[in-house]
């Protein structure tokens, strides 16, 4: 089964309610919970999906998501934290 890439730069990012409002941490986009090396992905002040470290100045953050989640989005969006 393929799955479609539905994020890329400048679409508007998603926001489980759950998983935003959640202290465990969560995937952005499902709200199951994470496990231990999950992928991130970030906004601007728009909440659109920007390519990670490209406007610090309206940076919202990195958000997390899961595994399962990041292959609906461009690669090139998504990075791993440092441990």
């Amino acid at each position: 089964m393929t799955t479609q890439i539905i994020f890329t730069a400048g679409t508007t990012a998603p926001s489980n309610q759950k998983a935003l409002n959640s202290i465990e941490d969560r995937c952005t986009v499902c709200a199951r919970k994470l496990g231990a090396n999950p992928f991130y992905f970030e906004v601007n002040t728009s909440w659109e999906i920007i390519v990670p470290g490209s406007d610090a100045a309206n940076s919202q953050g990195c958000f997390p998501v899961g595994n399962e989640c990041a292959k609906k989005f461009d690669t090139a969006l998504l990075v791993k934290m440092g441990a």
